[in-house]
Protein backbone atom coordinates (compact mmCIF):
# COMPACT_ATOMS: atom_id res chain seq x y z
CA UNK A 1 0.00 0.00 0.00
CA UNK A 2 1.36 3.40 -0.97
CA UNK A 3 1.57 6.16 1.59
CA UNK A 4 -0.78 9.02 0.95
CA UNK A 5 0.10 12.44 2.29
CA UNK A 6 -2.26 15.39 2.59
CA UNK A 7 -0.34 18.67 2.44
CA UNK A 8 -2.43 21.46 3.97
CA UNK A 9 -1.44 24.93 2.81
CA UNK A 10 -2.46 27.78 5.08
CA UNK A 11 -3.03 31.34 3.87
CA UNK A 12 -0.08 33.64 4.44
CA UNK A 13 -0.42 36.84 6.38
CA UNK A 14 -0.01 39.86 4.10
CA UNK A 15 3.17 40.90 5.92
CA UNK A 16 4.67 37.49 5.08
CA UNK A 17 3.72 37.46 1.42
CA UNK A 18 4.65 34.22 -0.37
CA UNK A 19 5.50 32.55 2.94
CA UNK A 20 2.57 30.15 3.22
CA UNK A 21 2.82 27.65 6.04
CA UNK A 22 2.13 23.98 5.42
CA UNK A 23 1.40 20.97 7.56
CA UNK A 24 1.44 17.42 6.20
CA UNK A 25 -0.83 14.65 7.43
CA UNK A 26 -0.36 10.95 6.79
CA UNK A 27 -3.40 9.06 5.54
CA UNK A 28 -5.53 7.16 8.03
CA UNK A 29 -7.23 4.31 6.29
CA UNK A 30 -9.92 2.23 7.93
CA UNK A 31 -12.43 -0.22 6.52
CA UNK A 32 -15.15 2.13 7.69
CA UNK A 33 -14.34 5.86 7.87
CA UNK A 34 -14.26 7.53 11.29
CA UNK A 35 -17.16 9.98 11.26
CA UNK A 36 -16.93 13.14 13.34
CA UNK A 37 -20.37 14.42 14.34
CA UNK A 38 -21.23 17.97 13.26
CA UNK A 39 -22.01 18.78 16.89
CA UNK A 40 -18.31 18.37 17.73
CA UNK A 41 -17.35 21.16 15.34
CA UNK A 42 -20.23 23.35 16.52
CA UNK A 43 -19.39 22.81 20.21
CA UNK A 44 -15.70 23.50 19.61
CA UNK A 45 -16.56 26.78 17.88
CA UNK A 46 -18.79 27.76 20.85
CA UNK A 47 -16.04 26.88 23.33
CA UNK A 48 -13.56 29.08 21.47
CA UNK A 49 -15.52 32.22 22.34
CA UNK A 50 -14.96 32.22 26.14
CA UNK A 51 -11.68 30.23 26.20
CA UNK A 52 -8.46 31.95 25.07
CA UNK A 53 -6.63 28.61 24.71
CA UNK A 54 -9.16 27.42 22.11
CA UNK A 55 -8.66 29.06 18.73
CA UNK A 56 -11.08 28.93 15.82
CA UNK A 57 -9.94 30.43 12.56
CA UNK A 58 -10.57 30.17 8.85
CA UNK A 59 -7.17 29.75 7.22
CA UNK A 60 -6.93 26.68 4.97
CA UNK A 61 -6.07 27.77 1.46
CA UNK A 62 -5.65 24.41 -0.24
CA UNK A 63 -5.09 20.71 0.42
CA UNK A 64 -2.83 18.77 -1.92
CA UNK A 65 -3.16 14.98 -2.05
CA UNK A 66 0.18 13.29 -2.70
CA UNK A 67 -0.09 9.62 -3.68
CA UNK A 68 -2.94 7.48 -4.97
CA UNK A 69 -5.82 7.16 -2.51
CA UNK A 70 -7.63 3.84 -2.61
CA UNK A 71 -10.94 5.56 -1.82
CA UNK A 72 -12.23 8.00 -4.39
CA UNK A 73 -13.90 10.66 -2.22
CA UNK A 74 -14.54 14.20 -3.32
CA UNK A 75 -14.15 16.53 -0.36
CA UNK A 76 -16.41 19.57 -0.07
CA UNK A 77 -14.14 21.21 2.48
CA UNK A 78 -11.47 20.43 5.04
CA UNK A 79 -11.00 21.05 8.75
CA UNK A 80 -7.89 20.70 10.88
CA UNK A 81 -8.03 20.04 14.63
CA UNK A 82 -4.76 20.45 16.52
CA UNK A 83 -4.32 20.04 20.26
CA UNK A 84 -1.70 19.67 22.98
CA UNK A 85 -2.35 17.53 26.03
CA UNK A 86 -1.39 19.10 29.37
CA UNK A 87 -0.49 15.78 30.97
CA UNK A 88 2.42 14.94 28.65
CA UNK A 89 2.72 17.88 26.21
CA UNK A 90 1.92 15.61 23.27
CA UNK A 91 0.87 17.50 20.13
CA UNK A 92 -1.59 15.79 17.81
CA UNK A 93 -3.56 16.88 14.79
CA UNK A 94 -6.25 15.43 12.59
CA UNK A 95 -7.31 16.39 9.09
CA UNK A 96 -11.03 16.06 8.54
CA UNK A 97 -12.66 15.99 5.12
CA UNK A 98 -16.34 16.57 4.45
CA UNK A 99 -17.94 14.14 1.98
CA UNK A 100 -21.44 14.66 0.63
CA UNK A 101 -23.92 12.14 2.13
CA UNK A 102 -21.20 10.80 4.48
CA UNK A 103 -20.33 13.86 6.56
CA UNK A 104 -17.09 14.77 8.30
CA UNK A 105 -14.52 11.96 8.34
CA UNK A 106 -10.96 11.78 9.59
CA UNK A 107 -8.59 11.33 6.69
CA UNK A 108 -5.17 12.17 8.11
CA UNK A 109 -3.07 12.43 11.26
CA UNK A 110 -0.07 14.53 12.31
CA UNK A 111 2.74 14.06 13.29
CA UNK A 112 4.01 11.14 11.25
CA UNK A 113 5.69 9.45 14.22
CA UNK A 114 2.35 8.55 15.82
CA UNK A 115 1.82 4.81 16.05
CA UNK A 116 -0.95 4.44 13.48
CA UNK A 117 -1.81 0.97 14.79
CA UNK A 118 -2.83 2.55 18.10
CA UNK A 119 -5.38 4.88 16.50
CA UNK A 120 -8.88 3.43 16.54
CA UNK A 121 -12.28 4.97 15.93
CA UNK A 122 -13.11 4.55 19.63
CA UNK A 123 -9.95 6.36 20.79
CA UNK A 124 -10.48 9.24 18.35
CA UNK A 125 -14.15 9.74 19.28
CA UNK A 126 -13.34 9.46 23.00
CA UNK A 127 -10.63 12.12 22.59
CA UNK A 128 -12.99 14.46 20.75
CA UNK A 129 -15.63 14.04 23.44
CA UNK A 130 -12.99 14.69 26.09
CA UNK A 131 -11.89 17.89 24.33
CA UNK A 132 -15.48 19.19 24.45
CA UNK A 133 -16.24 18.04 28.00
CA UNK A 134 -12.82 18.75 29.58
CA UNK A 135 -11.05 21.43 27.53
CA UNK A 136 -8.96 22.33 30.61
CA UNK A 137 -6.98 19.08 30.07
CA UNK A 138 -5.47 20.65 26.94
CA UNK A 139 -3.11 23.61 26.80
CA UNK A 140 -3.89 24.45 23.18
CA UNK A 141 -6.80 23.51 20.95
CA UNK A 142 -7.08 24.89 17.43
CA UNK A 143 -9.85 24.42 14.86
CA UNK A 144 -8.84 25.62 11.42
CA UNK A 145 -11.46 25.71 8.66
CA UNK A 146 -11.40 26.33 4.95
Amino acid sequence: MDSIIYKVIFKADTQFENKNLTLSFINLEFEKPISIPDKFITELKKLSEPNPHIINLQNIEEVLIIGNPTVDYTYNYYLVVLYTTKSDGKKIGYLIGNVKKVGNIIIGVWPFNIQLKEITAEIVLETYNNIIENPNKYSNICLITQ
